[in-house]
């Protein structure tokens, strides 16, 4: 099973009533696999990794009538009800079962569903997702601090207004009627607050500090291609990537044309940024994040 997963779209798509929409969360997307008759629970990343170790406070035997497969969004939000990528990455990051047992408790997360897949032994994929919804809607039995619906709504522009005000992540458009198609498609498409993008990390630079930029790169046709530096990151940040990276002998990146240190395309980060230059390379990028829920191969070219 695979994720569904959506195209750039643009704001016109707003006051089409042909969507639902929803708020793009800023979390791991995840399918939680929930069996009520054994007591079993699965949690699958975009990576495929079973990630239920790390969230010892996700029970939802309860939460649902019936056994199931779930699609939705992994978040933390912060004191303000908002969702905070920051704080899940201190989840995400953690390891050590004791550290997980006590983040569960000073950092819980809560699973945000918007889709179901399966009940009992019933495959939903081909039906559309306004019935999907329903379904969805009729096998909740209750939401609570670790589990929630996703809040829909038929006004794409009145969303828009929230995302706005709070200054979240973007809307996420869904074609009432269309199936749950495991691949990237134009039935389901975000519309960003910012424009950022998903880069793969290719090298770095050491000028004044142990890493002063990262080199960055997009995938197309089975080639990287480098789409410039982006530096900015604090002390926390470049430890986590000297941890993480892996040095490795140069290989073909397409029109990089700098000196970079090389590492294994593994890593995967977020950049904000303005446009692309002529040389399709990144306009004032500024570093988010990094994506630890996101395959490299993922890396592309959006347009």
């Amino acid at each position: 099973m695979r994720f569904m997963l959506c195209k750039v779209g643009d704001k016109k798509i707003l006051s089409s009533k042909e969507y639902i929409f929803e708020p793009k969360l800023d979390g791991t997307r995840a399918f939680v696999f929930i069996n009520k008759k054994k007591k079993v629970m699965k949690i699958i990343n975009r990576r495929g990794k079973e990630i239920s170790y790390r969230y010892p406070e996700f029970k939802f035997f309860d939460n649902v009538k019936e056994s199931c497969i779930l699609d939705g969004e992994i978040v933390v939000f912060n004191e303000k009800g908002l969702p905070d990528f920051n704080l899940l990455q201190q989840r995400e990051q953690t390891e050590n079962k004791i550290e997980i047992e006590i983040k569960s408790k000073t950092i819980p997360a809560c699973f945000v569903v918007f889709d179901v897949l399966k009940v009992g032994k019933k495959d939903l994929r081909n039906f559309l997702l306004e019935k999907r919804k329903e379904i969805l809607k009729n096998i909740i039995l209750k939401e609570d601090t670790y589990f929630k619906k996703i809040v829909e709504y038929y006004e794409g522009l009145k969303l828009w207004k929230i995302v706005e005000k709070f200054n979240l992540e973007g809307v996420v458009a869904k074609r009432k009627n269309s199936v749950y198609k495991e691949e990237r498609s134009e039935d389901w498409l975000k519309i960003k607050n910012f424009k950022s993008i998903d880069a793969v990390v290719v090298g770095f630079t050491k000028e004044k500090r142990e890493v002063s930029s990262l080199a960055l790169g997009l995938y197309k046709d089975k080639k990287i291609f480098y789409i410039g530096k982006v530096a900015g990151l604090d002390e926390n940040e470049i430890n986590l990537f000297l941890k993480i990276s892996k040095p490795t002998k140069p290989y073909k990146i397409e029109n990089l044309k700098t000196k970079i240190i090389f590492v294994k395309p593994e890593i995967v980060a977020e950049i904000k940024f303005m446009e692309f230059t002529k040389r399709k390379e990144l306009r004032a990028p500024v570093f988010l994040r990094f994506r630890f829920d996101k395959e490299p191969k993922e890396c592309v070219f959006e347009n």
